[in-house]
């Protein structure tokens, strides 16, 4: 699925600009290997709802998806084009239970009635308190927010109710960097 992945992504981003990583190594370290690391720093239970927000091309929700096909994925996406690639990508990997909605986090809130639906909430594009002014009320009892950056957020400021949870730190495959996967919680619900 990752091969047919990679392949599509490569041929739609030469006419859509869909990422500016391009080659097959960046793409599947920088995304691919990126997007699944979560999975190293929290245990996300069987049947989980994941509301990924700013997912682009589809990171980090559709590599979740695909190792584990278990999670019910939300992506949420501003720009047509993106979308248009994640409904073709959806279908022709038959990923089920993945909905997408095509535009910004503001826009889902006023569309959805999604209060307490989602165990987690995923962002590599969004800076954290975009996510913390609103995304608590998203999440169930339990629920976390994972967020995936090139620094600790041990150090940033958290909006209150929200605390750090875990802080994965990891070095990717063949010198692409540091990365980290960071766990925040409101402190109400964890």
């Amino acid at each position: 699925m990752f091969v047919v992945y990679l392949k599509h992504l490569q041929t739609w981003n030469r006419t859509l600009n869909l990422t500016s990583i391009t080659s097959d190594d960046e793409i599947v370290i920088k995304h691919f290997v990126d997007s699944f690391a979560a999975l190293n720093a929290v245990e996300i239970s069987s049947g989980s709802r994941l509301l990924d927000v700013g997912t682009g091309a589809g990171f980090p929700g559709v590599p979740l998806k695909i190792v584990r096909s278990d999670l019910r994925i939300t992506l949420v996406e501003p720009v047509h084009k993106k979308t248009s690639f994640l409904r073709f990508l959806v279908g022709l990997l038959r990923l089920d239970d993945t909905e997408i909605f095509e535009g910004n986090f503001d826009q889902f809130m006023s569309n959805r009635q999604a209060t307490g639906s989602y165990d987690y909430i995923t962002t590599r594009a969004l800076k954290p308190y975009l996510i913390m002014q609103i995304g608590a009320k998203l999440l169930r009892p339990g629920g976390a927010a994972i967020f995936y950056s090139s620094q600790s957020m041990s150090e940033f400021c958290f909006l209150n109710p929200w605390n750090l949870m875990n802080d994965y730190a990891f070095d990717l495959p063949r010198g692409f960097g540091k990365r980290h996967v960071s766990i925040c919680s409101p402190s109400s619900y964890g």
